[in-house]
């Protein structure tokens, strides 16, 4: 499998990830000079084994780490970015439906930021500019972003604006 440009990789794979129920993360790579890929590894964002970050031994923090071995590694090859070998073996439960709430997935588009960008200067409140977004895409299930991820949106574009 062949692919044009980092970005195209990194969709494809996200999505493959969101299909499937688990989170994606870049677990290695290395750039040229000129700052084009020689190789990346993909994996699950469950890969890895969990580091201890808490002094109190009797609290731990919980961690997702399980050691996950799925992963997909490219390489640079003939101006393209080719994977050389694609492991697939999760070692803990995939859950589809519920990928479309992680960090990674969650991603508010152009056309909805010019949406709520407008109606934020209009004076409508969020609520109801999330609720139109909603009804327009016929449910919850449908749209990759929440409430909360349209009021950071707002919050972060009232606050870069010059006064």
């Amino acid at each position: 499998m062949y692919f044009e440009s980092e970005n195209a990789l990194m969709a494809y794979y996200k999505h493959y990830g969101k299909q499937e129920g688990f989170l994606i993360m870049t677990q290695r790579s290395k750039r040229e000079k000129d700052e084009t890929i020689k190789y990346v590894t993909l994996g699950c964002a469950r890969g890895g084994k969990a580091r201890n970050r808490t002094s109190n031994v009797s609290r731990p923090w919980p961690t997702s780490k399980t050691d996950c071995k799925t992963r997909m590694n490219v390489m640079f090859k003939n101006e393209k970015l080719c994977v050389t070998s694609v492991f697939n073996t999760h070692n803990h439960v995939l859950i589809p439906s519920k990928a479309r709430f992680s960090r990674c997935n969650r991603e508010v588009n152009e056309s909805v930021r010019r949406v709520l960008d407008t109606n934020d200067q209009a004076g409508i409140r969020m609520n109801k500019s999330f609720q139109a977004l909603v009804t327009e895409a016929d449910g919850f299930e449908n749209i990759p972003f929440g409430e909360k991820d349209c009021r950071n949106y707002i919050d972060k574009t009232r606050h870069y604006l010059p006064t």
